[in-house]
């Protein structure tokens, strides 16, 4: 990953999005942003390896606030149903699992652990520091919601930004 982000879309909307305005326009989460067909998620590494799990499930698989330091959850309204996972400017994509319940609207609550150490510019870039886990499942559209901000790095996102 490059410049501390990923995306996740479909083939027909990626880049279609005006990220600048969309994600620094509105941040009530900080670190994940979408856009029909489109999201954005910030992570603590800017340049290098990271951990990245996504799980798509039939309903609210419910978030893991032990396992993880800053849990946020967003709306998502998918244009179809086969998401991939993007690399800086399209070099690399990753298919991701099916939606479960085709395009329409889906919830997604980005896990986060590691990002106050991922900034330390002394790891190696292969080493996986950050790690991120991403639930999907169908759901009605429901404002963005924090559920936990515990990493420094969390919180100069969300709330100093």
């Amino acid at each position: 990953m490059h410049y501390g982000f990923l995306e996740i879309a479909d083939d027909q909307s990626w880049g279609r999005t005006d990220w600048p305005n969309v994600f620094f326009g509105r941040r009530p989460t900080g670190l994940i942003a979408t856009s029909p067909g489109e999201v954005f998620l910030l992570t603590g590494r800017h340049t290098g390896t990271v951990g990245f799990t996504v799980r798509v499930n039939e309903g609210d698989p419910g978030p893991d606030l032990e396992g993880f330091e800053d849990v946020m959850e967003v709306p998502f309204e998918a244009s179809r149903s086969e998401l991939r996972l993007i690399e800086w400017a399209g070099e690399k994509s990753h298919a991701l699992p099916r939606l479960s319940a085709g395009p329409g609207s889906y919830r997604m609550r980005y896990h986060c652990r590691g990002m106050d150490d991922a900034g330390n510019s002394s790891w190696d870039y292969r080493a996986v520091v950050d790690e991120y886990l991403l639930q999907i499942w169908p759901s009605p559209a429901a404002p963005p919601a924090t559920l936990k901000v515990t990493s420094r790095e969390g919180r100069r996102r969300i709330f100093e930004s």
